[in-house]
């Protein structure tokens, strides 16, 4: 009984978009698997399902309070394990990403990105100034995992970390100026910067200006993955149907370009039902802010919210050959236990400070004393 009620104090308004997305996540993992000739994956998809409710339920039931006394532990141990794949990491298509635990593959970078903003979220209200030790240690906590990440090496992954973080410094009050100097520098610095770069990540940019000038290489992605769209029309092909997934001229069709699958097999009314329902799920998350009472609340959900619409905006971008292919997953929708997991994680930490404050009972005092 003590189960129901728990269960029936969950935020539905945020969770039944989510279980759309996640059965658009089912429909297009199941027809790749197909395609791929690897049924395994479809049901590792559905167990991590499974396991991504599991967390979501436990997760919520916490104080959010108690998940920020341990933020710095938890990004301490996370960056062990992110720098433990450089060591003894598993290689997969030229990329040392992943920590084999036998059964299943873990990457320590997706689960970063949870640690940043929970450590964010606890540092930057006590950030007074440019000069506080506590803005160097935000700067610090940030730059150590972005080149790790980027010697495994993963841009995209690491790109990913500094949008939250800049999101929630401008909600918290940084002057603008400080924005547009830093936007500044990097246009400036992007000549340097692009000689950094690998020649396949640099082939992967200029394949979005004309990805017919490689066809069979950098564009032969993009290309597939627009004719995919292009030919789904308006209902689609029908499940494990399409002709570009199904004969497998679109790689990785159970993860990048999972979207691609779903637009091809269930045409523009299908792609329209799972964009909506994402914009049902990042307008509820937002909502929270409504209720959030103290800074550090109202930096995460920010935080939360900015991470997501990142990832789905890249990743259909990257779909419709309009963003590079950077490695981006569809979140809730594309295979992958890591991503499905710490992204769970997130979402269970916003649903502890929904139940905390869905009533707005009064409470006294301000910003509590963390340090």
């Amino acid at each position: 009984m003590r189960f129901l009620e728990e269960f029936k104090a969950l935020d539905w308004l945020l969770l039944i978009p989510l279980i759309s997305i996640q059965v658009f996540g089912i429909c297009g993992v199941y027809s790749a698997s197909i395609s791929e000739g690897l049924p395994f994956l479809f049901k590792k998809h559905l167990l991590y399902l499974g396991l991504s409710w599991f967390i979501i339920f436990l997760i919520s039931r916490e104080r959010f309070r108690n998940a920020l006394d341990l933020s710095l532990y938890v990004y301490l141990l996370n960056l062990f394990l992110l720098v433990l794949v450089l060591v003894t990491g598993k290689e997969i298509y030229g990329a040392k990403r992943w920590l084999s635990l036998g059964f299943i593959n873990v990457q320590p970078s997706e689960f970063m990105k949870v640690s940043l903003i929970l450590l964010a979220s606890y540092l930057i209200p006590y950030i007074k100034g440019v000069k506080d030790r506590k803005a160097f240690l935000l700067l610090l906590s940030l730059s150590i995992p972005a080149v790790v990440t980027l010697k495994q090496p993963d841009l995209g992954t690491t790109a990913t970390y500094f949008v939250p973080i800049v999101f929630m410094l401008f909600i918290r009050g940084v002057n603008f100026r400080y924005f547009l100097v830093f936007s500044i520098l990097i246009v400036l610095s992007s000549p340097l910067l692009w000689n950094f770069l690998k020649n396949y990540q640099k082939k992967r940019i200029l394949a979005v200006i004309d990805p017919y000038s490689d066809y069979s290489g950098s564009g032969y992605q993009l290309i597939q993955s627009i004719i995919a769209i292009g030919s789904g029309g308006l209902s689609g092909k029908g499940l494990a149907k399409g002709t570009q997934s199904q004969l497998m001229f679109l790689p990785e069709s159970h993860t990048d370009f999972v979207f691609s699958v779903i637009g091809e097999e269930m045409g523009f009314i299908g792609s329209f039902l799972l964009v909506f329902s994402i914009f049902i799920f990042l307008t509820r998350i937002l909502f929270y802010l409504k209720f959030t009472l103290i800074p550090s609340e109202t930096l995460f959900v920010v935080g939360v919210f900015s991470l997501l619409l990142f990832q789905y905006t890249v990743n259909m971008l990257m779909a419709l050959g309009l963003f590079p292919v950077v490695g981006i997953p569809l979140p809730f929708v594309s295979f992958g236990g890591s991503s499905m997991l710490s992204l769970s994680i997130l979402i269970g930490l916003v649903l502890s400070i929904y139940r905390e404050y869905k009533h707005k009972f009064p409470r006294l005092g301000g910003e509590p004393n963390y340090e």
